[in-house]
């Protein structure tokens, strides 16, 4: 009758130190190879017996002859083998995990910075760790940025300034300043030109009210703003001649031959950042995609 309950004992030593008697032919070429003394291999190789329930080496008296495996012993060796080497492997993939080598990294962004500045800093990241996933959202709005941090839906969120009130912490990344964005030709230079001109702007803008503030300063009364989520569709609208836009220089495809781009220095730039929980422990990964998005952006 076998005593199923005697396996429960069985421990990792156990086989490590039964394949490498096998393959060094002799306890105490095992010891050498194992750091053990020759009496601390026997042990193990006791324990081992004692849960088979039966020999696995025969010894030959006079211990002239070479070690001999039991019927018993070659099936425990069979499996042992593919055992000990998923033991080195989970004991490799932990040491990739821990040094950012394997695993994933969840990131939320928004539309800009996804198209502009995200490619860049995922061939950073890869450069740094091939062998990570990552998983990427795109919001619509900040709230949606920083509640998938607060919440731990993703390890990282790319955003901008002002930061709520929450469990935050912040990689600063770079100033992504506002221009004026006209159809090519048209006769407006600045804030002081916009009296009476339909304005194209960003959905949930941060820095509506200052863009405001900043025109009544200079007695400017727009006919109307009209806000949108989608860049291309402010672009395509300007370059129509349906209004200007102040926005984000991120926003703008400076390449669009149908638009001029103008600076607006009085205007405070949007400040991004790289967003995440501070009373979470990030992984290896994720650390180095902070890096990664710091190095990106500030080349």
């Amino acid at each position: 009758m076998r005593n199923a309950d005697s396996w429960g004992a069985l421990e990792v030593r156990h086989v490590r130190a039964f394949a490498t008697v096998v393959d060094e032919g002799t306890f105490s070429a095992a010891a050498r190879a194992l750091g053990y003394t020759q009496s601390a291999v026997s042990q193990q190789i006791g324990a081992l017996e004692r849960i088979v329930g039966a020999p696995i080496l025969h010894r030959p008296p006079g211990g002239r002859r070479p070690l001999e495996l039991t019927d018993a012993g070659r099936v425990v060796l069979k499996h042992a083998r593919p055992l000990l080497a998923r033991v080195r492997a989970a004991e490799a993939d932990v040491a990739a995990l821990a040094g950012g080598e394997v695993g994933e990294v969840s990131v939320r962004t928004f539309q800009s910075f996804g198209g502009r500045l995200l490619p860049g800093v995922l061939a950073a990241f890869r450069a740094r760790c091939a062998g990570v996933e990552v998983r990427i959202e795109e919001a619509l709005d900040s709230d949606a940025l920083f509640g998938a941090v607060e919440s731990g839906e993703v390890d990282v969120s790319f955003a901008g300034y002002p930061l709520p009130e929450g469990p935050f912490a912040v990689r600063e990344l770079l100033d992504d300043p506002y221009v004026l964005v006209t159809r090519r030709g048209d006769a407006v230079h600045g804030l002081g030109d916009l009296g009476g001109r339909r304005l194209l702007g960003i959905r949930g803008c941060q820095h509506t009210l200052a863009i405001e503030m900043q025109m009544i300063a200079r007695g400017v009364a727009p006919e109307a703003w009209a806000r949108f989520d989608n860049n291309a569709i402010i672009q395509a609208l300007v370059a129509s001649g349906e209004g200007v836009a102040i926005v984000p220089e991120l926003v703008v495809d400076s390449g669009d031959p149908n638009l001029d781009v103008l600076p607006l220095p009085e205007l405070p730039a949007r400040r991004l950042i790289a967003v995440w929980h501070r009373e979470r422990t990030l992984s290896a990964a994720a650390r180095e995609f902070v890096e990664a998005a710091s190095e990106a952006c500030a080349a």
